[in-house]
C-alpha cells in the first residue's frame, strides 16, 4: 500500500470492502477432476464505478478447499491484484431445532465411523499379537541347545526327527504371516476409507459447533482479493483452487458382434463422484489421467546390507535337509492369465444394467483428448450440473473401434473351460485407466471383465468370459511310484495326464493350453520331460494327422500349447514328465 501512495496521492488508504457471494456471483466455469480430487476455476465479473483499492471477500466456500492452492488471476480490466489472502471468520447464531437435528445425525454418523475404526484397530492388534506369538516361537525353536545329553535317554533336540518338525512350523509360520499381512494391508485399507469419511463429516461438523444448546458457532471459510483499480472499468477474474473429496474412475462397454470377424467395440466412460460439499452447476468438465496423490518426486533409495538370519545357529544338516525338501513349481505366466479370468464372474440377464443392452444411438457425444508430458486430459464437450450428493455421475469419454484377434485360454488344471481372449491394438490416442467391463456379444450381457492401465498403440488383451462351445476334458493324472538302482537308492514317480479339447463350433479356434512342469530347487532333484520332448527353451511344432500345434517352454518353466483345432475336431495333448530323488527323502510341491 506504501508504494501505491507514493506514486498517486489520490488513492484511498482504506480499501473499499465488497462482500460476494460466491455461489451466485462467482459462477464455476471448469472443473478437472483427478483420481482423488478437482480442480475448480470460478469467474467473476465485477463493475467497480471509480478507482481505489478494494477487497473482494468470497464466502461460503467448501471445507475441503486446499487453502494453499488457490490462485487468482487477471482476466480483463484496468487493475492490479495485490494480494489474496484464506481466512476463517467465525460466528455466533441462535438455532432452531432442526439445526440441532442436523448436528445430532452427524454427532451419530460419526460415533458410527468411530466404532467402525474401533474395531478395525481391535483387528489389526489382533494380527500383530499373532505375529509376536509366530515370532516367539521360532525363537524358541531356533534357540534350543544342539549339543547331545549322552547317556540321558533323552532325544537330541537337533535331531532329524526335531529337525523336521521345526520345518514343518517354519512353513506354517510362512504362510500364516503371508496371510497376516493380507489381513493387515486389507484392514489398513479400510481404515484409511473410514478415517476419510470421519475427516469429512467433522468438517462439516464444524459449521455446528456449539457453546450451549441454543446458539452454534457459524464457520466461514473466506478469500480476500486486494485489487487496486485505476479507472472506472469491468474486472474480470479467475479464482481456481484444488478440492478434496471428489474423484472419476473408468469403466467400459466391450461390445463383440458375431457377424464382425475381429471387430471389438469399446465404449470409454468416466465416472463422476462429487462429495467435496460443493455444486458444480452447469460447468465444462475434463477428466485428468494425472495422479497428484502420488507426489511429484521419486522415493529415496536407502542402502541395503546383508547380514546373518535368525536361523543362523542351525547346524548344516538342517539346512540340507530344508533346501532338498524345497519342491517349487513356478506358474506365474498362467497365474497371470488365471487372475483375470477368474475374476470374470458370469451373470444371467441384469436388470441393473437394462439400460446398456440396447443400440448405440447413431451419434455420441465424446469427449477431445489432449495430451501433456506426463498424463492425458480428456475434455468433455458439454455443460453439465454434478452436485455435492455422492452419487455417480457417468460420461462418456469415447467410443472405439478397435481391431481384435479372438483366441482362446484354458489352463485345465485349475478351471475346466475355456475363456475367450480378444488381444487389441489400442489406436486411439486415448489411455485407458484400470476399470470394470462389462461384456455383451450380440447385444446380450455375458459377463463382467477388468482391463488394467494401456497407452495409445500399445496391445492388451481382453478377456470376454467363458465359451461352451469348446470342450475341455482333463484326465485324471497317472502316477506310477517305484525305487530304482542297485547300490544309490532312488524314489523314481512317472507323471502321466492327457487334456483333450473339442471345438462344436462351425469355425476354426486357436487355444493356447497351460500346464505346469515342476522345477527342481535341489540338484538331487532331477524333473525330466519324457512328452512333449523339448529339449530347451523355445519352440517345437508338432503334429499329428489333422492337427497342427505348437508346444513352448515357458521362462517360468510351464508349458505352453497353441493348438489350431478345425470345426467340430478334437485335439489331444499328452504331458509326461519324471520325477527322481534320494530314497528316504519326501518331496513337497509348492506353489509360487
Amino acid at each position: 500500500m506504501t508504494s501505491l501512495t507514493t506514486t498517486n496521492a489520490t488513492i484511498n488508504i482504506t480499501p473499499s470492502v465488497i462482500r460476494i457471494n460466491t455461489e451466485k456471483e462467482c459462477p464455476v466455469r471448469n472443473v478437472t477432476v483427478y483420481n482423488d480430487c478437482a480442480e475448480t476455476t470460478r469467474l467473476l465479473n465485477k463493475t467497480f464505478e471509480q478507482d481505489g483499492a478494494y477487497e473482494l471477500i468470497l464466502g461460503g466456500l467448501s471445507p475441503n478447499v486446499d487453502q494453499n492452492s488457490i490462485h487468482v488471476a487477471g482476466g480483463k480490466g484496468k487493475a492490479t491484484i495485490l494480494e489474496v489472502s484464506y481466512h476463517t471468520r467465525y460466528e455466533k447464531k441462535i438455532v432452531d431445532e432442526n439445526d440441532l437435528s442436523k448436528q445430532d445425525l452427524l454427532h451419530q454418523k460419526i460415533d458410527e465411523i468411530d466404532e467402525q475404526i474401533e474395531q478395525h484397530n481391535e483387528e489389526l492388534q489382533r494380527i500383530d499379537e499373532g505375529r509376536k506369538w509366530l515370532n516367539a516361537r521360532v525363537e524358541k525353536l531356533t534357540g534350543m541347545n544342539s549339543r547331545e545329553e549322552k547317556g540321558s535317554g533323552e532325544i537330541n533336540p537337533l535331531s532329524s526327527e526335531s529337525l523336521m518338525d521345526i520345518e514343518r512350523f517354519l512353513d506354517f509360520q510362512r504362510k500364516m504371516l503371508k496371510n497376516n499381512d493380507e489381513r493387515k494391508s486389507k484392514e489398513q485399507k479400510e481404515l484409511k476409507t473410514l478415517r476419510v469419511k470421519r475427516n469429512s463429516l467433522a468438517r462439516e461438523l464444524e459449521s455446528y459447533t456449539t457453546g450451549d444448546e441454543n446458539t452454534t458457532q457459524i464457520v466461514h471459510r473466506e478469500v480476500t482479493i486486494s485489487l487496486y483499480v485505476t479507472a472506472k472499468c469491468d474486472v474480470v477474474l479467475e479464482i481456481s483452487y484444488i478440492i478434496l473429496n471428489c474423484s472419476w474412475k473408468a469403466s467400459y462397454d466391450v461390445r463383440v458382434s458375431s457377424e464382425s470377424a475381429g471387430k471389438t467395440q469399446l465404449t470409454y466412460y468416466g465416472i463422476i463422484t462429487n462429495q467435496s460439499n460443493e455444486n458444480w452447476i452447469d460447468a465444462l468438465f475434463s477428466l485428468s489421467t494425472a495422479t497428484p496423490s502420488l507426489g511429484g518426486s521419486p522415493p529415496k533409495l536407502g542402502t541395503m546390507k546383508v547380514n546373518y538370519n535368525t536361523y543362523d545357529n542351525f547346524d548344516e544338516r538342517y539346512k540340507q535337509t530344508r533346501h532338498s525338501k524345497s519342491f517349487r513349481s513356478i506358474n506365474r505366466s498362467v497365474n497371470q492369465s488365471l487372475m483375470l479370468s477368474t475374476s470374470i464372474d458370469v451373470h444371467s440377464y441384469d436388470p441393473t444394467i437394462e439400460d446398456s443392452y440396447g443400440e448405440l444411438p447413431l451419434n455420441v457425444l465424446i469427449s477431445r483428448t489432449e495430451t501433456s508430458l506426463s498424463s492425458s486430459t480428456f475434455v468433455i464437450p458439454r455443460k453439465a450440473t454434478i452436485e455435492a450428493d455422492g452419487k455417480p455421475h457417468k460420461v462418456t469419454i469415447g467410443v472405439l473401434d478397435l481391431e481384435s484377434k479372438f483366441t482362446y485360454t484354458a489352463i485345465p488344471k485349475l478351471s475346466p473351460y475355456a475363456y475367450l481372449k480378444a488381444t487389441t491394438l489400442n489406436t486411439s490416442d486415448k489411455q485407458l485407466l484400470v476399470g470394470p467391463i462389462n461384456v455383451f456379444m450380440d447385444h446380450n450381457f455375458i459377463t463382467h471383465s477388468v482391463i488394467d492401465n494401456v497407452s495409445p498403440q500399445e496391445k492388451f488383451d481382453l478377456f470376454l468370459g467363458t465359451d461352451n462351445g469348446v470342450k475341455i476334458n482333463y484326465k485324471p493324472v497317472r502316477k506310477i511310484n517305484e525305487t530304482q538302482g542297485y547300490i544309490s537308492k532312488v524314489n523314481h514317480e512317472n507323471v502321466r495326464h492327457e487334456t483333450i479339447i473339442k471345438n462344436t463350433k462351425l469355425v476354426e479356434i486357436t487355444v493356447y493350453v497351460y500346464d505346469q512342469l515342476p522345477l527342481s530347487s535341489d540338484e538331487k532333484i532331477k524333473v525330466k520331460l519324457i512328452t512333449p520332448q523339448i529339449k530347451q527353451q523355445g519352440e517345437m511344432s508338432s503334429h499329428d494327422n489333422k492337427h497342427n500345434y505348437i508346444t513352448k517352454l515357458t521362462d517360468d518353466n510351464n508349458l505352453e500349447w497353441i493348438a489350431t483345432i478345425l470345426a467340430k475336431e478334437e485335439v489331444k495333448l499328452t504331458f509326461e514328465y519324471v520325477v527322481e530323488w534320494p530314497k528316504g527323502k519326501r518331496l513337497e510341491y509348492q506353489q509360487v
